[in-house]
């Protein structure tokens, strides 16, 4: 093989996150990959890197927002900048833009480091098909294969910082709420992603579905808003507690609910997880450590106030959940304006 056909050579490649698929930057192999992969032409592929100080030489400029977001890197985060013109179409975007990874997988990071040329990458799988989270999943065909570990099985989040703002283009490996705890900014969703929230109490019977019921009427117009509600140690299939119902049909809220147990997938799905007290936060971060920075405290959330607290008024009068029903309404509100502000 000569030098210029090792050039364009198709790589398959284990990363800290799913495997890889890709080839050194030329528009040969955008054309390559996109056959291999039948990605739509509208779709570019973003740029491995080696190293976070390369990002420069590809980019027309380093937004202020990106000093913020460095400590992931190398990590699993695809950052989106405006790109130099320089770059081929398919991995400069119609808007101009492109995408960087640089993955923590030392292996791969040599690689590339050796061969003085950043890979032209994405996941090892036909476009909208099922990503494999290892190598020997891999249907597709590949010039040649790196061996290794292949990381969470998690893709890269995709964040668009071209503006300074941010702007998710992929939820991923990094939460949407990691990511606004680490830069104080909040992140808008891109065209097509969804947001669900999760409530917690401990049985699912008052405090957490009084809040779900009450926010889904809230946000009946934010078609991409998903609610629900669990508990620590809910008992399955429980009818909600019977003040509770009086509470949501005083305000003619629907009241129908079912109890549900927290469990690890559900924890996964949500973007937001808001609990009633410090219980439910240990709780939950023993469960699923690797979520723990999606919880938040919903007494006071977006909010100045100390006592994080909503007490459970379950086993008390029906003017004790009425009480409680007002700081979930009070909560929401700003709850509310959050997700509002997300598109």
């Amino acid at each position: 093989m000569s030098k210029q056909e090792k050039k364009t050579e198709i790589f398959l490649f284990p990363t800290d996150t799913v495997p890889g698929i890709g080839c050194f930057l030329s528009r040969v192999c955008v054309a390559k990959l996109r056959t291999i992969k039948k990605r739509p032409p509208d779709k570019p592929f973003p740029l491995l890197l080696s190293d976070e100080k390369e990002i420069r030489n590809w980019v027309e400029e380093v937004p202020p927002i990106y000093e913020k977001l460095k400590k992931y890197l190398p990590g699993g985060i695809t950052l989106i900048f405006k790109g130099k013109k320089s770059l081929p179409e398919g991995v400069l975007s119609n808007e101009g833009k492109v995408g960087i990874r640089i993955p923590n997988h030392k292996e791969l990071r040599d690689f590339i480091r050796k061969n003085k040329m950043p890979l032209i990458s994405t996941s090892a799988n036909i476009s909208g098909e099922h990503t494999p989270k290892d190598l020997n999943e891999v249907a597709l065909s590949a010039d040649k294969i790196i061996n290794g570990k292949v990381g969470s099985g998690n893709p890269s989040t995709v964040l668009d910082i071209s503006n300074n703002s941010l702007i998710l283009k992929r939820k991923g490996a990094i939460s949407i709420m990691e990511i606004e705890n680490t830069t104080g900014q909040e992140v808008k969703l891109g065209k097509n992603i969804d947001f669900n929230v999760l409530f917690v109490c401990t049985a699912n019977l008052c405090r957490s579905p009084m809040a779900e019921i009450h926010l889904k009427h809230l946000t009946e117009d934010l078609n991409r808003v998903n609610i629900r509600s669990a508990g620590t140690h809910a008992m399955p299939i429980i009818d909600i507690y019977e003040h509770s119902k009086s509470v949501l049909e005083e305000n003619n809220l629907n009241s129908k609910h079912i109890s549900r147990l927290l469990t690890k997938p559900l924890i996964e799905w949500a973007d937001l997880i808001l609990v009633m007290e410090n219980i439910h936060k240990k709780y939950i971060t023993f469960l699923s450590p690797e979520n723990k920075d999606k919880i938040a405290f919903f007494g006071t959330f977006k909010s100045n106030k100390k006592e994080h607290t909503i007490t459970d008024p379950a086993g008390k009068d029906l003017e004790a959940c009425r009480k409680t029903f007002e700081l979930i309404k009070e909560a929401n509100k700003r709850v509310e304006k959050y997700l509002k502000n997300k598109f």
